[in-house]
């Protein structure tokens, strides 16, 4: 993938970061901000945003599908999985990233990311829907 379409992708793409306390943080549409900068933005200071990244779900929604995950290994190859124990801190969000994207049970939801080389859209892993992860 070229530098072009990565940029493309994460303009089109609305990333999120589900906060402890029930705050859902939302990217603002056609703009390629980071998980990281979002962080920044809520005063986390910077040698603290890894633990952010390995403990707190995000993740982006894009044509219609949601995809959450964790990590922070930038190895090629790495997974970046969402954690069963945090499911239901995931299932909390889901009416409000329904209601936000207009989004309905059939609805695509993956569970993590593989990473790729920088640059690159990473291929989602652990499709279910949205219904079926609410069940």
């Amino acid at each position: 993938m070229n530098s072009e379409s990565a940029y493309s992708f994460h303009t089109v793409r609305r990333a999120f970061i589900m906060m402890p306390g029930g705050a859902l943080l939302i990217a603002p549409a056609n703009t390629d901000i980071s998980h990281q900068q979002m962080f920044q933005t809520q005063g986390i200071p910077s040698e603290d945003i890894p633990k952010f990244l390995m403990t707190v779900p995000r993740g982006y929604c894009m044509n219609g599908e949601i995809c959450v995950y964790q990590g922070v290994d930038m190895t090629p190859g790495a997974i970046w999985q969402l954690p069963v124990e945090n499911y239901n801190i995931v299932r909390g969000f889901i009416p409000k990233l329904c209601k936000e994207f207009a989004l309905g049970d059939d609805a695509n939801l993956y569970l993590g990311v593989r990473v790729g080389k920088i640059g690159a859209v990473w291929e989602k892993l652990y499709k279910t829907t949205i219904g079926s992860f609410m069940r």
